[in-house]
């Protein structure tokens, strides 16, 4: 029914400027090498998917990557990560909430990012 289409949310385009990609890789790169520091490296992979493709400017597969379990999901994702060591934990805690800002103010909304977002903040 196209009469209740104004009602659907439009999707805001993701910002791919050079700056934000470059901020991304930065950003990836840093949180890739806190993983691997501390024995949790086989999560990198995942980063570099995003980053990949953020840098062919990949729309679809940006999001899909964003927004998946490996990020944002249950037991086991990304924003669930302990490290013992409680410098690396915080750490860690910093640069993965500086990641999910980047990745909102690029263009991603959704209301799980942004309740992990919260969360995220909380525990900084």
């Amino acid at each position: 029914m196209a009469f209740f289409g104004f009602l659907k949310k439009k999707k805001m385009p993701i910002n791919f400027s050079e700056e934000n990609i470059s901020e991304l890789t930065l950003k990836s790169d840093l949180l890739g090498q806190t993983l691997i520091d501390n024995g949790l490296g086989f999560y990198v992979d995942h980063l570099s998917q995003i980053r990949l493709s953020a840098d062919k400017k990949n729309e679809s597969e940006f999001r899909k990557l964003v927004i998946s379990r490996e990020l944002f999901g249950g037991a086991g994702a990304l924003w669930e990560i302990y490290i013992e060591n409680l410098a690396e934990y915080q750490k860690y805690n910093k640069q993965f909430s500086e990641y999910v800002d980047l990745l909102t103010q690029m263009g991603i909304k959704n209301g799980r990012v942004k309740q992990i977002q919260k969360t995220m903040r909380k525990l900084n």
